[in-house]
């Protein structure tokens, strides 16, 4: 298998690393490169000025001696929707379009401006006939395209591309038995995984992350954003002010944190009132949003579940060249990109599928039936919501 390059994009800045033997059990990082870049070239995991992006991604190339052309990605972002639905099975070529008009009206996207994807989890009968329990993953067509295009113009090709919550998983699916977390905490929102023997059960994203702590104290110190993102990794969350200043700085980062963490919270407390059978047992913390000191801790208090961070780097072999180059500090930041190299490959892109006129007619029926079905799988939820609410009471 030829080798990739794991791309991952952020405010700050672009990483890359070179993958040989990708989508196996166990590939080899060879080499490894990190760059800087203008403010206003990437913003929420997504390129927004095409002119500098191109350059940053060449010299990202060259400074990296990279072989290939070939990228894989991993997209999280607030532009990212997912929802558990419950569908008619849907096979043929034909899929995307029927997938499209099945999901109608369940995602807050213009579906003619949509890549959808179904991750489908159990088969189940129901009076309307065989469906299947998944998640439906969602985001909007244009914002992608705009990084895929800078991407090509750059003189490289995407080989892959795949949301990252199931990318995290595949990097770290945790252990066989019980329920475990993966909380990725990005630029500009956090990713939360919730699976059961590495198969995903439920996954929420929370439009805030890492960047939006560093703004506050941007705003509260009034100095420049890198300056701001260095206090805030410096600082962490272990008190100690000693001048009025530093009193500042750490009330705005904890309030910020705060509001991360009740966030979480809330989507660990919902989990948990839907599936009391499956309590999560430990928690993973993943992505350059969450290099704050204490923040293991301060979750682990919050939720009342062990929390560690994830290792990203052990799914590889990694070569010396790649530690030479300073890999091993970015391992955090790297996550979601480094699972779509793992383990067997994803959908490279995500067709728009067929008119609608084509379609419709072949899809009628399933979209029915779907949203039927998502009715009676929504009141049983929160029939099942209702009872351990009462049983907890009792």
């Amino acid at each position: 298998m030829a080798a990739v390059v794991a791309l991952d994009l952020s405010r700050s800045g672009l990483r890359g690393v070179q993958i040989e033997s990708p989508y196996t059990a166990r590939p080899t990082i060879s080499r490894f490169a990190a760059l800087a870049i203008e403010d206003g070239t990437v913003f929420d995991g997504e390129i927004v000025d095409q002119r500098r992006a191109i350059a940053a991604l060449k010299e990202l190339w060259k400074r990296g001696g990279f072989t290939t052309k070939n990228v894989v990605l991993g997209i999280s972002n607030r532009k990212v929707v997912v929802r558990e639905v419950t569908l008619p099975a849907l096979t043929g070529p034909n899929r995307s379009t029927s997938l499209r008009f099945a999901v109608e009206g369940q995602v807050p996207i213009d579906l003619d401006d949509a890549i959808l994807d179904f991750l489908p989890l159990r088969d189940v009968e129901t009076p309307h006939g065989p469906q299947q329990e998944g998640l439906l993953v969602a985001t909007v067509r244009s914002s992608l395209e705009a990084t895929v295009n800078a991407i090509e113009r750059s003189g490289h090709s995407i080989d892959a591309v795949d949301f990252s919550g199931f990318s995290l998983l595949r990097l770290m699916p945790g252990p066989q038995r019980g329920t475990q977390a993966i909380i990725n905490v990005g630029g500009s929102s956090t990713t939360i995984v919730i699976s059961t023997a590495g198969t995903p059960r439920f996954v929420r994203i929370v439009p805030s992350g890492g960047d939006d702590v560093t703004r506050s104290i941007e705003r509260a110190l009034g100095v420049s954003f890198a300056e701001a993102e260095q206090d805030k990794i410096a600082r962490g969350l272990q008190g100690g002010a000693a001048t009025p200043r530093d009193v500042d700085a750490e009330t705005v980062l904890r309030e910020n944190i705060a509001g991360l963490i009740d966030s979480i919270r809330n989507t660990f407390s919902f989990w948990a009132n839907a599936h009391p059978d499956a309590p999560v047992s430990f928690v993973t913390l993943t992505g350059g949003g969450s290099r704050l000191n204490g923040l293991t801790l301060v979750l682990s208090r919050a939720l009342g579940v062990e929390t560690a961070y994830g290792n990203p780097l052990g799914s590889f072999s990694v070569s010396q060249k790649a530690r030479n180059a300073g890999i091993e500090p970015w391992g955090l930041e790297l996550a979601s990109s480094l699972g779509v190299a793992v383990g067997a490959k994803v959908s490279t892109k995500p067709a728009r599928g067929a008119s609608k006129a084509s379609a419709k007619s072949s899809a009628k029926a399933a979209a029915a039936g779907a949203k039927q079905a998502e009715k009676d799988a929504k009141a049983a939820a929160k029939a099942d919501a209702k009872a351990a609410a009462k049983g907890a009471r009792k």
